[in-house]
This record gives C-alpha cells, structure tokens and sequence, in this order.
C-alpha cells in the first residue's frame, strides 16, 4: 500500500518529453512508481482523470527569503504548482549579517520593504536554514547567496571601493555560504551596497564561486542604455574571466528607445555562448517590473543605507542635489522618465495609503507639485519604504525571451497569503500568477510554448541549472513534489489593479511526498524546507 497514488492522469515529467499516461506512486516524501498500477493501493487515492500530473515547479527567480517567515504559508505559490522558490536573487539576502550591529541593522531595514519587519536572530544562511526548517514553511527554498549582504557584512553599504583586504574577507564570507549549501552567488548592480562593486571586485568573488563547480553567478546587471545591452555584456566579461556559468536576472528591453530590440539582445547572448561562455536567463510573463523607488535615486544619494537615504532627503540642500540629477540622468542608466509609466503599489505611511494605485503625474496633480517633487515627498515621508512598478516594458519583447530555449520562468515575485501579514499593497500580479499565466496565456490561449516545453521551464529545466539532484522530475527515486492541473482551466486572476487574487484550475499540490493543496485548496500542512547545494 502505497501513501498516495495518483491515477488516471496525464504525466508531463519536466524533461521536454511528450505527455504519456501513468499512474504515480507516493511513499514517504519519493516518488515510489511511475506507470500503470493497476490494482495498487494507498492511504489516499487522487483521481487525475482528464487533468496534467507534473513536477512541483520551480520558480528560479524570487524574493520569498523572509515573505515565508512573516506567513509560512505562501499560498500564492501552492495555488500556482509552485513546490519550490529559488531565493537570494538580487543580491539582496537575510544572511550573512554583520556581527557590527550597526551593520546588521541596515542590513535587515534594506529587506524589510519586502516582508516588513520580521523576528530575525540568525547571522549565516546555515542559522536561516535552520531557523525556517524548524518553523516549517509551506514551500521549499533554494537560495543564493547575495553581494549586498556580503559586501554589508564585510565594509558596510558606503559608496566606496573595497580595499584589496576587504575583498579578501568578501571571497571568505561567500566560501562559508557556499559550503553551508547556497546554489550561487547573486549580484543586484543597480541596487546598493551591490552597485558599488566595480567589474573586478565581482569577478575576484567569482573567482571564489569557481571552486565550487556547477554553482551559478545570477546576475541583476547593471541597467542598459541606448547604445545596448551593456550590463549584460559585463556579466560575459565576469562569467569568461572567473570561468562561472551565468545566469541573466528577469531578462527585458526597459528603455523605451530601445524596445522592439529582443531579438538582437538574444542574438548577442547566443554568440557568447557559442563561443563558450555558459549562459542562461529567465523572464517573467508581463510587461512591467517592479521594486523600490530608491532604484531611481542616484547612488551616492543611497550610500549607508536606507534611513541615510531619508536623511538626505530631509536637508533641503542635498534633496536639491538629488532632484537634479535625477532631471540631468534619467531613469535608472538614462532611460527618459514617463512618470504616468510608473505606479505607486505600496506605501507604509498610512497618511499615504491613498497614493497606492496612483502613477506619479495623478498623484502630483492631487498636491499640485511636478512629479519629481510628489516622489521625493513620499520617499522622504515613507522613509525610503515606496514600491513601485514600472510600465518600461512591451509584450513582444517579453514573448522573444520567453520563446528563447536558453530561457526558463522566474517571477521576481514572492510568496504570500491573501488575508496575512504579506498581503499587502498592491502588488505586482506576478506574486500570484506568473506561473498559471504561462501555462494558461502563452500555452493554451497563444500557443507560444507547448505544455511540454513550458512544464520543462519551470521544472527540470530550472532543477538542471541548479544542480538540483532530486526534484524537478517526475521519476522513481525523486522528492514527490508534484501538481496536478486543468489545462483548459487553468488560469492567473491577478491584475495590476487587484492583484490579491489567486489563480486557479490547479487541483493538488504535494510536497515533500504531502499533500499540501486537495480539490483546489491549501490544507495547512507545511512541509517545505529550505536545500542545500
């Protein structure tokens, strides 16, 4: 008698193969047998009659580290076949922390944007892993290792280069994450403390990530210009001189000037990669972004963190300053500024809880100031907090990426919960239905990918670059993280508008062999865990 049998389903197994009918079989927390098994029994019995049985996917780029900490169930993930969340993107991870409290403080208030303010008590990622497996989570977390939190912990978030000793102990911080089970490095080039690091500082770390074969350099780049991709020509140029395999961060065209450029972009990415370099990307189905509005400020303004941010913006002299180079740069790298292309999302004063769902120029006809000037208000009086998504995005662009086959899914959302701590805002709808929006939109709906091949992005495809041995497949011997899915049904509700809303026409969801969603509902149990390399 096996736990949990599945029968009557389709399988689509996460290798790209065509779909074929089996039966699966669960005993503990592995996939027993795959096949016909007739006459087999278990303890509970799931009818997968007409529907898709797959691997539990993996989302290869999100920002759950402390989302699942603040509200371990992440729902928003179990609704879409989410089993697993690669974590530490961006640079931007809860460990290591600074045994200078100081240090560790700045470090903590750079993330508490994304999942408020958390109990935190661990120093390294081995303390993290041990602190969420014992608290139990409803998801499995792959994470990475971030610059900013090393280059935190090592000089602190000053606008200032590292001496040759300080990047020395950089290299040693990240060999300790490394051996405690983080799958690569992340660097976040357009967010400080990580911006600071000039070519050869993240080369030099990349250098340390080589002795660890098969571990990735997961790259934010440096913001593009007009002339070109130019920050992922700098993550080539890191990959071929340390002998890293790289991976793209949430592949995109964002300056207007230069959309329609997709193809071109992957073209110059397939040239590197002929001639060696190992290199992959992911996207994420919608054309808009998202983060702090602290990106748009100018780095130096940035330096020492986010409450030095806000006491810049205070003194009127330094907020003169800080408004005239926004003016004289542009957005980001020089990307023209279309304030009506970017929209608040959330906000922790509550005096501007009614700018959420307002762009800049609305908000700035309410208080009868230019925009630039409504922005810095709110920064300056939410304390360096504001969210914001940024319309600098075009459809075609994203469905060159997402067609391209050294391409696979990754939100850049995070997990949570309608009704907890972390739904809040209003948020990015990729937090709720990136996944189904591919499998629902792109596959059914537009025919962009087939099932086979989507199932494969977001599974096997995601487990092979990880260096994932035991999931990401439906095969005997493997972890059961498992979904099952209406392929006519299955659909991403979240909008920009309302984006609390959960997708649907997933059935089950099972990880680490239980059953943690039946008949399309979450059923409590959470027996994710955080892996290791």
């Amino acid at each position: 008698m096996f736990d949990i049998l599945i029968t009557g389903g389709t399988v689509v197994d996460g290798t790209g193969a065509p779909a074929y009918r089996a039966d699966v079989a669960v005993q503990g927390d592995r996939i027993v047998a795959v096949g016909t098994l007739d006459g087999a029994t278990a303890v509970q019995v799931v009818d997968a009659s007409g529907k898709i049985v797959t691997p539990g996917f993996i989302d290869m780029h999100t920002h759950s580290d402390l989302t699942v900490r603040a509200d371990a169930r992440g729902w928003s993930k179990l609704r879409q076949g989410v089993t697993t969340d690669v974590v530490g993107n961006c640079g931007m991870t809860p460990y290591p922390v600074a045994h200078d409290p100081a240090r560790a403080q700045v470090l903590r208030e750079s993330l508490f944007a994304i999942a408020g303010e958390v109990p935190w008590g661990w120093d390294s990622l081995h303390g993290y892993r041990e602190t969420l497996n014992s608290q139990g989570i409803g998801i499995n977390l792959a994470p990475l290792v971030g610059h900013s939190a090393i280059r935190g912990a090592v000089l602190g978030f000053d606008d200032r280069p590292a001496t040759a000793g300080e990047q020395d102990e950089m290299g040693r911080v990240l060999a300790r994450a490394l051996d405690e089970g983080a799958f690569g490095l992340s660097t976040g080039l357009t967010l400080p403390p990580s911006a600071y690091g000039d070519t050869d500082e993240v080369v030099n770390l990349c250098r340390t990530l080589a002795r660890y074969r098969g571990r990735l350099y997961c790259s934010h780049t440096r913001g593009d210009t007009v002339a070109g991709p130019t920050g992922m020509r700098e993550a080539f140029e890191i990959g071929q001189r340390a002998g890293v395999p790289v991976h793209l961060a949430h592949m995109a065209v964002n300056d207007p000037r230069r959309w329609g450029s997709a193809g071109e972009v992957m073209d110059e990415l397939d040239t590197i990669a002929i001639a060696g370099l190992d290199v992959t990307g992911d996207v994420y189905p919608y054309a808009a972004s998202s983060s702090g509005f602290s990106q748009c400020l100018p780095w130096w303004a940035q330096s020492g963190g986010r409450l030095d941010t806000v006491a810049r913006l205070k003194d009127p002299a330094t907020r003169a300053r800080i408004r005239a180079d926004m003016e004289a740069n542009g957005l980001l790298a020089g990307w023209p500024w279309h304030w009506d292309r970017l929209l608040i999302c959330r906000v922790e004063n509550p005096d501007w809880a009614h700018a959420e769902g307002m762009n800049f120029l609305e908000l700035a006809a309410t208080r009868g100031v230019a925009p630039i000037d409504a922005a810095l208000d709110l920064m300056r009086d939410d304390e360096g907090r504001m969210q914001v998504i940024f319309f600098y995005r075009t459809e075609e662009d994203m469905q060159v990426f997402l067609r391209h086959p050294r391409i696979m899914v990754g939100s850049d959302g995070s997990a949570l919960t309608v009704g907890g701590p972390t739904g809040v805002g209003r948020p990015h709808p990729r937090n709720y239905g990136a996944t189904a929006r591919v499998l629902g939109r792109y596959v059914r709906d537009l025919g962009v990918l087939t099932l086979e091949d989507a199932v494969h992005r977001m599974s096997g495809k995601v487990a092979t670059r990880l260096g994932l041995q035991d999931r990401g497949w439906i095969r005997t011997g493997l972890a059961a993280d498992l979904a099952i899915l209406d392929p006519g049904t299955v659909t991403d509700h979240a909008t920009f508008a309302d984006p609390h809303q959960y997708a649907s026409g997933i059935d089950t969801v099972i990880v680490n062999g239980a059953l943690a969603m039946t008949r399309g509902e979450p059923t409590g149990i959470h027996r994710g865990r955080v892996l290791a390399a």
